[in-house]
């Protein structure tokens, strides 16, 4: 208030002349000027260039060095679709829940492999779903609020053609949801249960959500019976894929302990096996080290009925940066070493936590979209060999290729 007071008195002096004054009350304006904006948007904003081709103009978030800084660029009609949603869902109170078996489901689905795009695309479920990758039904009050965690890399193609197609199906399913795309960056090799860790993680911080589900994102599912819901135990929903069809089984699994490709689990549940190893750089191993961890913390996966959890693998070239981890066997070795000293408490509360970096945060249209990097000999010397030899697995170095 004094400057404001000290400004007008300096405009006012009549002993100056006229265009001296204007010269610098000018100047004095533009300098407060220039003041506020630098405190309303900050001096830190830096935007990591490697990155930078995948930014989407429309709303994202950049991270440096895990500061979130923020960078929002709303266009009228996302603003406008954003308070106009606001409002439909203020009051939700005299809503009925929804149905426990939703009436619009149809059962098995026709996918042409030729064209799967648009086999799998419907506009009129695109329409509703919020920046981001959100939903939330309008009649009803649903019965899940699910988190679609997918890990990803380099398949755009693919990430597209899946969230279509589960923007279509859990709308008819009646989840409230939102779907995360979690990439790991290059060049360190892909690590599904680090990516599945952390994205948990991060749907956690961005909302109150009753259940968690980890997504391949090759994974079409082909009976909408199959509802993205938790139970009292975990959940794999997966009873059969083409990608391992014999003979006259269009659908099969490779082993019958076999739990990838989608899987469902609480929060309570997730924390209990305390998620996935982070230790698996490369194809392989994850899934059976997380079936160890949750029988070990006393759960059992449970699926549901063989002709509802059948899956289309979307087909594709084998990638290059996700080879078959040489390591993997003698990792899983020792699994029940590991599980309480490394898995998704490493990024909570572990003296020995795990660094990442988020690069970038999307809130793209269909989804969320969060690149994170990591040091891959950090992480497996660290968690895999110092503390396999402190519980007595002296031969670790004969057994693992790190």
């Amino acid at each position: 208030m004094q400057f404001v007071s000290c400004f007008k008195n300096l405009c006012s002096n009549k002993g100056l002349s006229t265009a001296f004054l204007i010269l610098i009350c000018t100047s004095v304006f533009l300098i407060v000027m220039v003041l506020w904006l630098s405190a309303k948007i900050g001096h830190s904003i830096q935007i990591d260039r490697n990155s930078s081709r995948l930014m989407n103009p429309a709303i994202h978030k950049i991270y440096n060095n895990s500061k979130a800084i923020s960078l929002v660029q709303y266009g009228k009609d996302g603003l406008d679709d954003l308070v106009a949603r606001r409002k439909k869902y203020a009051n939700r109170l005299s809503l009925n829940p929804c149905p426990e078996t939703p009436p619009g489901l149809v059962g098995k689905l026709a996918i042409n492999v030729q064209d799967i795009t648009s086999s799998v695309t419907n506009d009129d479920s695109l329409r509703l779903v919020c920046y981001g990758g959100s939903y939330i039904p309008d009649d009803c009050v649903p019965r899940e609020r699910t988190a679609i965690i997918i890990p990803y890399r380099d398949r755009e193609d693919h990430l597209d053609i899946l969230t279509n197609h589960l923007h279509n199906i859990l709308q008819r399913q009646q989840l409230e949801y939102r779907i995360f795309a979690i990439e790991m960056a290059l060049p360190t090799q892909f690590n599904r249960g680090l990516l599945a860790n952390i994205g948990f993680l991060f749907a956690k911080e961005t909302g109150d959500f009753s259940c968690f589900i980890i997504h391949d994102v090759d994974a079409l599912m082909m009976n909408d019976k199959n509802l993205y819901r938790c139970g009292s135990q975990p959940r794999h929903l997966v009873t059969g894929s083409t990608k391992y069809r014999s003979g006259n089984n269009e659908y099969g699994l490779p082993y019958d302990s076999y739990m990838s490709g989608v899987i469902a689990l609480t929060d309570s549940q997730y924390t209990k096996a305390n998620g996935f190893s982070n230790v698996y750089f490369g194809w392989g191993g994850e899934d059976d080290d997380f079936n160890i961890r949750v029988q070990r913390a006393n759960m059992k996966f449970e699926r549901p009925e063989k002709d509802v959890g059948i899956y289309m693998a979307i087909p594709h070239e084998t990638d290059s940066t996700n080879q078959k981890n040489p390591a993997r066997f003698g990792i899983l070795d020792v699994s029940a070493a590991r599980q309480w000293i490394e898995g998704v408490n490493s990024f909570i509360d572990n003296p020995l936590k795990i660094k990442y970096k988020r690069y970038a945060i999307e809130y793209r249209q269909y989804y969320t979209w969060l690149l994170i990097g990591v040091n891959e000999a950090a992480i497996t010397k660290k968690e895999v060999v110092a503390h396999a030899f402190e519980k007595g697995e002296n031969n670790i170095n004969s057994r693992l290729i790190l």
